[in-house]
């Protein structure tokens, strides 16, 4: 007979924490699961058509669009459609590699080269996408005790970008020029400095007060980037955003911009000086890791870049249209915040207000971009609207009559006293 040994006991383990627990517990994704249960979804609403003045939408109705970024009204333009088309026969539709090993076209080079052209800068480095692009330029500054300045309301990406840097990330008052002196003025005097803003600020129209900003930068000897997704093709007499509009544009020390928005495609680059981008291409994730981007879309942005310099007049109707809106708010009792350019916000109040005021809209005929916390701060919320060059004055015309009633509907006494307050 064997002898019958007991089982070994293991020592007794804790559970893990579940590393996934932050998204599995997400209250953003909770409220938009809840959203879809209502039927009430300001978010991910599926199109149609392309993004035109007005715009077929997934539900089978055509609304004013006044929630797109095609400022320029290039994404559908016949030269800008068969730029794409030619170089998809050409190229195919990827060019299945990162930069810096096959996924570097003529077109690329050819973009690179018209972009550093449009900017009086030496050199210019293509991304596959705007956050890309700030990613590329901050994530490879500094050194450790070098420390980036970073508005507080600055793009996620510009954050996230510094933050993967071997700098100190701080952040200074939105719009501040006071904060950003006092922070400044406590730095090592030996630590480099990074100043960093949108030119536009994306989810209010707000501009960087710039001139001020690069006076701070050059008292401090500290460089400035300036991420001008939202003003390149809306601010400045050549369509090259705030800096320009600012006159201090050869005073920044690297622009970047998104594709998305008045280039009608989708990519990114950052505009600099030649050793910077050297820099960049040899040690920037998103030039030597990331996929290239499609030839396709290089080559429509290459053909709106070339439309926007040649047609100066779309700029003038976009900012024209810009004021028109912004009229027929005020006369209707919404008026939107202080801003510059394309991007219109009109406040709200509170998420639920928000939502409610974006679904009377819609169901209005109009559409536009809800924005609540966290991408402003709570109690803040918008609805962000934004037109084109080649919206027509009727269209914005019964377009901001339709948003003003739906804000009116929902905005509490408090919010329309603060809305007031800072028109």
């Amino acid at each position: 007979m064997h002898d019958v040994r007991p089982v070994q006991q293991l020592p007794h383990r804790p559970a893990r924490r579940d590393p996934f627990a932050p998204l599995l517990g997400s209250e953003r994704a909770e409220m938009m699961r809840r959203h879809v249960r209502e039927g009430l979804v300001t978010h991910s609403v599926p199109t149609g058509g392309a993004p035109q003045p007005v715009t077929v939408f997934d539900d089978g109705r055509a609304r004013v669009n006044l929630g797109t970024n095609n400022y320029l009204g290039l994404a559908g333009d016949p030269q800008v459609v068969e730029a794409a088309i030619s170089a998809l026969r050409q190229y195919g539709t990827t060019a299945a590699g990162s930069r810096i090993l096959n996924g570097t076209t003529r077109l690329h080079l050819t973009l690179e080269q018209e972009l550093a052209e449009h900017y009086g800068t030496e050199d210019a480095v293509i991304v596959s996408s705007g956050v890309n692009a700030n990613v590329a330029v901050l994530s490879t500054s500094c050194a450790p005790g070098d420390v980036l300045l970073v508005d507080a309301h600055a793009h996620a990406s510009l954050h996230t970008a510094a933050a993967g840097s071997r700098g100190t990330v701080q952040r200074f008052t939105h719009n501040s020029t006071a904060s950003l002196e006092r922070r400044l003025s406590k730095l090592d005097p030996e630590a480099g400095a990074v100043v960093v803003v949108d030119g536009v600020y994306s989810m209010s129209g707000e501009a960087a007060p710039l001139a001020a900003i690069a006076g701070l930068c050059g008292r401090f000897s500290a460089r400035l980037v300036v991420d001008e997704a939202h003003g390149l093709g809306v601010l400045g007499a050549g369509g090259r955003g705030a800096a320009e509009a600012a006159g201090v544009l050869d005073r920044v020390d690297a622009v970047t911009v998104a594709f998305s928005k008045s280039l009608a495609s989708v990519g990114g680059a950052v505009m600099t000086s030649r050793a910077v981008a050297d820099g960049i291409r040899g040690t920037a994730m998103p030039y030597i890791f990331s996929a290239s981007g499609d030839p396709a879309a290089i080559a429509a942005a290459l053909a709106s870049l070339r439309v926007l310099r040649r047609e100066p007049e779309r700029m003038e109707r976009l900012r024209a249209n810009g004021e028109l809106l912004r009229r027929v708010l005020t006369e209707h009792g919404a008026a939107p915040l202080p801003g510059r350019g394309a991007v219109i916000a009109v406040l709200t109040g509170d998420d639920e207000a928000t939502r409610a005021a974006w679904a009377a809209a819609h169901e209005a005929g109009v559409y536009t971009n809800a924005v609540g916390y966290p991408a402003v701060p709570r109690g803040r919320g918008v609805l962000r609207l934004a037109v084109m060059a080649t919206h027509t004055e009727e269209q914005l015309r019964l377009a901001g009559e339709l948003v003003a009633a739906a804000v009116r509907s929902v905005r509490t006494p408090e919010v329309t006293d603060l809305a007031e307050a800072v028109a």
